[in-house]
């Protein structure tokens, strides 16, 4: 068995692998890691060269173009945002450092602050393109955070390249919350 561990989008991401040839497993692991600090580059609110602060930095004066997976990501979301009547939202950035949880500091937000943010919050401020792949906000303010659905996707391509490696008893887990296995491992 062969453990393998990453600090990345404010989280730790653990693989656990299970075969005969621990190099092997420990290559797997490793790759496995290096797709989810991919996917973090691409993903991240915070990091100021992903493709998604690049969006929310320019989106409310012009479309911004993202690559086809991160397109598709956020075509995803928005199905999600319709199949739960609003509950689940990307867009929920503006709240979230309204309420100062971007940062950790939180605080109990003016009622005018609160209706500001409140005012670039939804889906439907946000215009897919797909045929040009941009991504373009109704007004400025809007900011997407894709905090509850990039783990799960760093998860699924973390899985994805064990599969391509052959790997057949894996386990990767992302913040407690986000979890897939393969196999059954004999402990």
């Amino acid at each position: 068995t062969v453990a393998v561990a990453l600090e990345a989008m404010a989280t730790r991401f653990e693989i656990v692998l299970h075969g005969g040839n621990a190099v092997a497993l420990r290559a797997a692991g490793e790759a496995a890691l290096a797709e989810i600090e991919r996917l973090e580059a691409r993903l991240s609110l915070f990091r100021a060269d992903s493709e998604i602060a690049r969006v929310n930095a320019r989106a409310a004066q012009e479309p911004g173009c993202v690559t086809p997976e991160v397109f598709a990501l956020l075509q995803h979301a928005q199905r999600l945002t319709a199949e739960t009547s609003g509950v689940f939202d990307i867009t929920i950035a503006p709240l979230m450092r309204c309420w100062g949880f971007h940062g950790g500091s939180g605080k109990i937000p003016t009622p005018a602050a609160l209706a500001a943010a409140r005012a670039c919050v939804g889906m439907y401020l946000v215009e897919l393109d797909a045929r040009a792949f941009t991504v373009r906000f109704a007004r400025e303010g809007v900011m997407l955070d894709l905090g509850a659905i990039g783990k799960g996707c760093a998860v699924d391509g973390a899985m994805d390249v064990l599969k391509r490696y052959g790997i057949s008893d894996a386990a990767v887990c992302g913040a407690d919350s986000s979890m897939r296995v393969i196999g059954t491992a004999p402990d």
